[in-house]
């Protein structure tokens, strides 16, 4: 029922009526996507087709049931985006995280099935950096073992192995020829920064790397003083930077 009242010398009708017979704004439900309703096959297929490595991402389902498929169906859709050219899918393959060594043997029958060579070469190629830093390294092994470049990119590979401990790595990597002084002894730098006297021990030992002062000033600055007393033994010299890293700690 309406109401008079007063407001600034003025009657106003209030109609509590309309009020009463507003009701609340319903929100919109997201709706489900009809492609997940599709049968298996035709999924892949169509994820094949499309190219697109997002597609797993619209929805769970598809991320599980995309990111599980089968090895054929991955060299497939690898094929299909790099236009069938094994050699080119196989090396823009490495840069996904699904590709493994199963994966790698499927690449390398096809491969010679049509060219009657036992495997796909990788001569001075670079090495994807995610896979060194895979707890399994078994693909990156394989692919030095093939050709592939143990300092490209920057030497990426050693320095990243030195970081994560990986001693066996390291050797591995040396063994293939990788530069233990490439970017000014970096590969020294970060395992002496964390305290690997393992690795700090190989490098000069070994490998005979001279340490320099910015090795000695990492060091400093963590306050690891067995570690510097080991460098300055093998003949590191600190400069003045070393020396005002220590009047600051």
């Amino acid at each position: 029922m309406s109401k008079k009242r007063l407001r600034n010398g003025i009657y106003h009708k209030d109609n509590d009526d309309s009020k009463k017979d507003k009701k609340p704004i319903k929100r919109i439900k997201s709706a489900t996507s009809q492609i997940i309703f599709l049968p298996c096959e035709i999924i892949t297929y169509i994820f094949v087709l499309s190219s697109n490595p997002q597609l797993p991402l619209v929805c769970r389902n598809l991320m599980h049931m995309l990111y599980k498929c089968s090895e054929t169906v991955k060299m497939e859709w690898l094929l299909h985006r790099y236009h069938y050219n094994i050699i080119k899918a196989f090396e823009e393959g490495l840069r996904f995280s699904f590709f493994d060594m199963q994966l790698l043997s499927h690449f390398d029958r096809l491969y010679q099935q049509r060219t009657l060579e036992p495997s796909i070469p990788f001569t001075s190629k670079t090495i994807p950096g995610h896979l060194f830093a895979r707890t399994d390294t078994s693909l990156a092994m394989e692919l030095l073992s093939r050709g592939g470049s143990p300092n490209k990119p920057q030497g990426y590979p050693l320095v990243k192995s030195a970081q994560l401990g990986r001693t066996d790595m390291v050797k591995k990597l040396v063994g293939y020829g990788a530069d233990p002084t490439i970017r000014s002894n970096m590969a020294l730098r970060v395992c002496a920064a964390r305290n690997n006297r393992e690795l700090v021990r190989y490098f000069l030992d070994e490998l005979h790397v001279k340490p320099d002062s910015k090795t000695l000033e990492a060091c400093v600055q963590k306050g690891l003083w067995d570690m510097v007393k080991i460098l300055v033994d093998y003949g590191a010299v600190p400069d003045m930077s070393t020396i005002n890293s220590t009047i600051i700690l």
